[in-house]
């Protein structure tokens, strides 16, 4: 009971892509705490201004763009192949590299390895506000923050997605321990000390447990499932 799993939709993604023999399913959920959103950045240096002009040099030729992100079958992945659905090419063609984390990812657009990478909004702020990256859209319904970075869907490709993050119990947890461990969160949640980490990080504070967690993980699942068949990662 004293052992906790933080995991998000970039693992549901990763279970199903690379066929884990072990699923979420076999834990005990215990809540959902935030959404953060991706955002699709390139070098400071960059001749892509925008999100358009990216897209235009992907569709022309889209197997000679390298896209950096996260682990294979991720949410990192996932936007990119969406994004070529929403622009018209075929998600095969997609030249995904994926690194073992956004640290890696980060320096292989910011040494100009790769021309563009996804990753979460608060992975890479640090590289952002420092002027070493520069954001061309976030995949969030509305602009976040006052920062002026447009959205996927106002750069004309109709994408929103969010990968929140949750906690699980191991399998076999009571129901008192769960119950104990829910009021925990729950009381986390309304710190002042939580609710300056979640503006800090430009997370959006998406708090669900109990039963309408449960069914989430459940809807979320057969989403993920569904959207890596449309662009072809799993049969």
């Amino acid at each position: 009971p004293r052992t906790l799993m933080v995991f998000g939709q970039v693992m549901l993604g990763a279970i199903r892509t690379n066929g884990s023999p072990v699923s979420i399913d076999e834990t005990v959920p215990l809540a959902r705490l935030l959404n953060e959103y991706e955002i699709i950045a390139v070098s400071a240096d960059s001749p892509y201004q925008t999100l358009q002009d990216l897209i235009r040099d992907f569709k022309s030729e889209p197997a000679r763009m390298a896209w950096a992100g996260g682990s294979a079958g991720g949410i990192d992945q996932i936007l990119v192949g969406l994004l070529a659905l929403a622009a018209g090419v075929d998600p095969g063609q997609v030249n995904y590299i994926a690194y073992a984390g956004g640290g890696e990812a980060a320096v292989a657009v910011m040494g100009g390895h790769v021309p563009v990478g996804v990753s979460g909004l608060g992975e890479w702020k640090a590289y952002v506000d420092s002027g070493r990256m520069r954001v061309l859209a976030v995949s969030s319904p509305e602009r976040v923050g006052d920062s002026g970075v447009p959205t996927i869907r106002e750069s004309g490709f109709d994408v929103a997605i969010a990968n929140w993050r949750g906690i699980v119990a191991p399998p076999g947890t009571d129901r008192e321990t769960r119950d104990w461990l829910v009021s925990a969160l729950r009381a986390l949640r309304d710190t002042a000390a939580w609710q300056d980490i979640l503006r800090a990080n430009e997370w959006e504070d998406s708090f669900l447990a109990g039963p309408a967690f449960e069914q989430f993980l459940k809807d979320e699942t057969a989403t993920v499932d569904m959207t890596l068949r449309a662009i072809g990662l799993v049969q």
